[in-house]
């Protein structure tokens, strides 16, 4: 009854998009930022605005850079030229899983005496239904065929499943230096992990021992909005077994934490422990099971290394390498939605997006969001957001995507129109810095997530026709583009101002 009744309530809110896939994201003194635009990833001088290439095509989502500024982690989809190769870098739980779901679609085509209209016949529901994902297991099939398959198949069938395309998402971690790009110093990178499934989302922990990530595991063909990413963490220290050279992808660990969560998680600031949403329900085929748990979990000793345990291989095999042995501490109840964040603050508290559930509530009600703060000594949740605040943020499907300032002071929140609000916590104090005729796109779209760059400083996307642009050289004509504009003590300046059109033109 409560999970239908939290359904009724927050179903305006399903219809909302995701957050968006191009990123800028900062040290945290703002010295050095991490770009992502359509799929390639740079470098940016802070001062300059200078960029330095990293990667031309196929980085997927929210790579990050560490605080100190020191380290950049980004996934990267690759092509795998041959079978024998991908076996090789893969985990050997998804091993087992292409050669179980291998096996199942060969049963399949046994029973039915061949393809179904031209296709292989899948299984309907697991983790490997995608088409990314199946590949994997009719290209093993089919170079492993046995003679009654070959049969039943013939030369053609055969040949198509040995056709089918292969890929793999590969962790890669190499120092930040700007100027120097990773392929011009090889020696200054290393793949930590490798995965068949989509890999994004990574944050390093503090100390820059481990890096967490999401790995999307969907069960079967869900709708976009109920995704399901797994959270997982591996160490980057240094195996001793390897005496220092580059770590091998299939012996990287990849301990789950938790799954399925949210895509906004956080580190602890000890790095021991990670905070994030997960739905009380594993399967989200459901669209109607929304309830959730804020937790926050132990992931690592004093000394940083896992608290983690080989996972045992079922039958189907398993994404991960290992599962996580810390303590889960469940702090809240809230509505589970995948695009939700989680940031620790200063002190003893910690920062989460939420719908707003009011009960009993008119249909007429339309749901809100809001920001919350839950106090790790009293263990009370509390709403943060001013009326003058929410008036702005309570519509609008971006306030998920909040950020705290590095000294816990303030926080950003995106608002309809790829606008924004600067909020300090505790007080009246509201800035809007882009005015309301200057806003563009979708109402609910947002192009780009405004970063905090130190403590003072904040960059965010704005329009052609924004007072932040400036005339062109010449002192004739108007911005022909939008652009990334850095605004700190009430100084302003175009970031962007010498990035070419074809980096621009994708916003």
């Amino acid at each position: 009854m409560t999970s239908g009744l939290a359904a009724f309530y927050v179903a305006a809110v399903l219809f909302a998009g995701c957050i968006p896939e191009d990123s800028l994201e900062w040290s945290q003194d703002g010295s050095i930022g991490l770009l992502r635009v359509e799929g390639a990833l740079y470098l940016v001088d802070g001062k300059t605005g200078a960029l330095t290439e990293i990667a031309k095509e196929n980085i997927e989502s929210w790579p990050a850079i560490s605080k100190n500024g020191n380290l950049i982690a980004y996934s990267q989809r690759v092509k795998c030229p041959s079978l024998s190769e991908g076996i090789k870098v893969l985990p050997p739980g998804q091993v087992k899983m292409v050669e179980y779901y291998a096996e199942q679609t060969r049963k399949n085509i046994l029973d039915a005496g061949g393809l179904a209209d031209g296709n292989f016949p899948f299984p309907e529901e697991g983790p490997l239904v995608p088409d990314d994902y199946r590949n994997w297991a009719i290209r093993y099939l089919c170079e492993n065929a046995d003679d009654e398959l070959a049969k039943v198949l013939g030369g053609e069938g055969i040949k198509a499943g040995k056709e089918k395309e292969i890929s793999y998402s590969r962790i890669v971690v190499a120092e930040a230096t700007p100027g120097v790009a990773p392929s011009a110093a090889p020696d200054k990178s290393r793949v930590v992990a490798a995965s068949l499934f989509s890999v994004v989302g990574m944050k390093f922990s503090p100390d820059c021992k481990l890096l967490a990530y999401l790995m999307h595991t969907q069960q079967g063909q869900v709708s976009n909005a109920f995704e399901e990413r797994g959270l997982y963490v591996t160490s980057l220290q240094t195996d001793p077994r390897l005496r220092g050279d580059r770590l091998a992808p299939a012996e990287a660990g990849a301990m789950l934490v938790s799954h399925p969560v949210a895509w906004g998680y956080d580190w602890r600031k000890d790095g021991r422990a990670i905070a994030y949403l997960t739905a009380d329900s594993k399967d989200l085929s459901n669209e109607n099971t929304i309830l959730g748990t804020f937790e926050e979990r132990i992931v690592a000793d004093e000394n940083g290394s896992l608290l983690a345990a080989p996972t045992e291989l079922p039958e189907q095999g398993s994404a991960g390498t290992h599962h996580c042995t810390g303590k889960t501490a469940s702090l809240a109840g809230a509505i589970f939605y995948p695009w939700l964040k989680v940031q620790y603050g200063t002190g003893e508290r910690i920062f989460f997006s939420s719908c707003v559930l009011s009960l009993p509530a008119s249909k007429k009600d339309e749901p809100g969001w809001s920001l919350f703060c839950y106090d790790c000594i009293t263990g009370t949740v509390t709403d943060v957001l001013p009326t003058s605040v929410s008036n702005h943020t309570s519509k609008a499907m971006s306030m998920a995507q909040f950020a705290l300032s590095p000294d816990g002071k303030n926080v950003l929140l995106p608002i309809k129109n790829n606008r924004l609000v600067g909020y300090t916590l505790g007080t009246d104090s509201v800035e809007i810095p882009i005015e309301q005729d200057e806003g563009f796109g979708e109402e609910d779209g947002l192009k780009l997530t405004p970063a905090w760059k130190g403590n003072r400083g904040v960059s965010f996307l704005v329009s052609e026709n924004s007072h932040f642009l400036t005339k062109t050289k010449d002192g004739q004509g108007k911005p022909t583009r939008k652009e990334i504009v850095v605004l700190e003590d009430g100084e302003s300046r175009i970031l962007s101002a010498s990035w070419p059109d074809e980096i621009m033109r994708h916003f």
